[in-house]
């Protein structure tokens, strides 16, 4: 039976390739909303080499001692989702998931000794995230629903699920709680399924990358609507886009010109310089072909289907919009990162390392290291595989391994590996600083001195 998987993450930092989980809740439903089992709800504790985000913590109300109180390691927490993710058939859902919570997941995945990927789609299992499908409902068919609140900071229609499940009576009892989240997701899909039908039927249909290229005539070179948060404006989120080339064969990227901007005089610069963006097809992005325009929706976002068509016929001769011009003025990405947690995307796991993963995921923990040591072809997952036992099973390691451990610990407290990320002497800083400040009201201080307290006893075992 196809289904819904509804999930909702709350983490400790927004960093999806370095930054915990703190807490995840998913709810299944059959395709018409109505649950199947009960709702799943999971704490994960922290590891000693990582230190949260004072201002995440602040948003979700979750502290170190509450997620280690009620969670557990890493590891299994990974492993329970990993295995609700795959039940044949899952369609795993939630709002704003692409950008941030799967990639979360995928980093979890990674450094616990999973194919990052393999719940995408294998037995017969995919993603969605609905985010821009609300957009696009705004933009384009938005009888029956509220959109009246505006983002104040910049003046555009609000799509947080707050501001949505208010001004349409949706009930919402707690705010980022990951399980009234996702609580809150299920209700707004459902709405627009009751109210646009076709449209949610059409974007489901369009979710994934195959039936997604299928409908973007390339060659032909057809215009499409596409709606995402980059084309933010008091209009709405959708723009009209001119398909150019994909970057290779079987390439999931896609070059086009967005046909709202200028003709570009150069290839050079950025998509607000040049018009031109590179929408990756596997990331379900919401796109409509031009007939789904009517007048009303015209009228809202500022253009129309004989407008654009003139523009495609001034862009088809720019010298600029040519693959060669195009792919020479950009530069290549590189991803200069050396610490094998953050490596994710370096290099891919082999057939071999799969295997050697899928049996070492068997084993007891007091069996890993011995028995997975030196199995794998790329290196990185044997460092990979000590930081896990270590994170999850300390009790586990030989005493000149908990020696190891701890100086590891150490050097991440005091120079974590990713730019940006707080050292320990930065942490307590900042939370002193929160607590003596006036604007800081009770709850908060109560939040921060239990943050406080979570460094100092951190430092006295690890660094003291």
């Amino acid at each position: 039976m196809k289904t819904f998987l509804w999930y909702d993450l709350e983490t400790f930092g927004l960093n999806p390739r370095y930054d915990r989980i703190a807490q995840a809740a998913c709810i299944r439903t059959d395709m018409d909303f109505n649950q199947v089992g009960e709702p799943i709800v999971l704490y994960s504790k922290l590891s000693p080499d990582y230190l949260p985000s004072p201002d995440s913590c602040l948003v979700t109300g979750i502290t170190p001692q509450e997620a280690n109180e009620k969670g557990i390691p890493e590891a299994e927490l990974i492993a329970r989702l990993q295995a609700e993710f795959m039940v044949p058939d899952t369609i795993t859902v939630g709002y704003n998931s692409i950008n941030f919570d799967d990639e979360v997941i995928r980093s979890t995945l990674y450094r616990n000794l999973y194919d990052p990927f393999e719940r995408e789609y294998r037995n017969r299992c995919s993603r969605w995230d609905i985010i821009n499908l609300v957009r696009a409902t705004r933009d384009l068919r938005p009888e029956g629903i509220s959109f009246e609140k505006l983002n104040p900071e910049t003046n555009a229609p609000s799509f947080k699920l707050t501001d949505l499940t208010e001004e349409n009576h949706i009930e919402q009892t707690h705010a980022h709680d990951a399980l009234c989240d996702v609580e809150a997701t299920i209700a707004v899909a459902k709405l627009i399924k009751e109210k646009q039908p076709r449209l949610f039927d059409w974007a489901l249909k369009h979710r994934a990358k195959n039936t997604i290229a299928n409908e973007i005539r390339v060659l032909e070179h057809i215009p499409f609507l596409h709606t995402c948060p980059l084309f933010v404006s008091e209009r709405g989120n959708t723009h009209p886009l001119l398909p150019l080339f994909y970057e290779a064969e079987k390439s999931a990227a896609l070059y086009c010109f967005d046909l709202t901007m200028d003709i570009p005089t150069t290839a050079e610069g950025s998509y607000q310089e040049t018009g031109i963006m590179r929408l990756m097809i596997n990331r379900s992005p919401f796109i409509a072909p031009l007939s789904v325009l009517d007048k009303k929706s015209e009228e809202r976002l500022g253009f129309t289907r004989e407008s654009i068509q003139r523009k495609v016929n001034e862009a088809m001769k720019c010298p600029f919009l040519k693959k060669e011009a195009i792919l020479k003025a950009k530069e290549p990405y590189h991803d200069d990162v050396k610490d094998p947690d953050l490596t994710i995307y370096s290099s891919f796991p082999s057939d071999h390392d799969k295997g050697v993963m899928a049996s070492i995921r068997a084993m007891k923990p007091e069996e890993k290291l011995t028995k997975g040591e030196h199995l794998f072809e790329d290196d990185k997952y044997h460092k990979l595989l000590w930081r896990q036992v270590a994170r999850n099973w300390p009790e586990v390691l030989p005493e000149k391994e908990k020696a190891n451990w701890k100086n590891f610990c150490a050097l991440r407290l005091i120079n974590p590996p990713v730019e940006g990320t707080p050292t320990y002497e930065l942490y307590m800083r900042t939370i002193n600083e929160k607590i003596e400040s006036v604007d800081t009201d009770y709850k908060a201080k109560e939040i921060l001195m239990k943050l406080k307290e979570y460094g100092e006893e951190l430092h006295r075992k690890v660094i003291g």
